[in-house]
């Protein structure tokens, strides 16, 4: 397998569905093209730049299909943390292909007061570099133009 699209939503809520997590997004997907080789830096810069490179891009999900039994299948959703992940979205994918197009759901940067609500929001525990990225915003906002 070279390369495949994927419909890449920006700053979408999961929501519950009757086939389980699904991505709802404001605004219409993009179509990017990934590789079972990239690594997750490369996933990161392209969907960097096919946002025109204007937004910072902090989590980034994958629309995972699960077999729950008699060729039933329900969606959840995984971070991508680490290169592997992105060749286990390939193996997810050979195995589902039928089901349609990889999905992922890109988090970007948000304004200051999104970002300080979103430090103070219960979640689940944040990575030190999200934290950094979050308090680098911060401090770039404060920053003379």
């Amino acid at each position: 397998m070279e390369s495949v699209s994927a419909l890449m939503c920006c700053d979408g809520d999961t929501i519950p569905s009757y086939e389980g997590i699904m991505f709802e997004c404001p605004s219409d997907p993009k179509v990017i093209t990934i590789s079972e080789d990239m690594s997750l830096d490369a996933l990161r810069k392209t969907i960097f730049y096919a946002n025109e490179g204007c937004k910072f891009l902090l989590d980034l999900f994958y629309h995972q299909p699960i077999y729950v039994g008699d060729d039933c299948v329900e969606y959840d959703y995984m971070e991508l943390k680490h290169d592997n992940d992105v060749g286990k979205i390939f193996f997810i994918y050979s195995e589902f292909s039928i089901k349609g197009l990889i999905e992922l759901n890109a988090t970007f940067e948000r304004s200051l007061d999104e970002i300080i609500a979103l430090m103070h929001k219960p979640r689940k525990p944040r990575t030190t570099a999200k934290i950094i990225a979050l308090m680098v915003m911060i401090m770039c906002s404060h920053c003379p133009n």
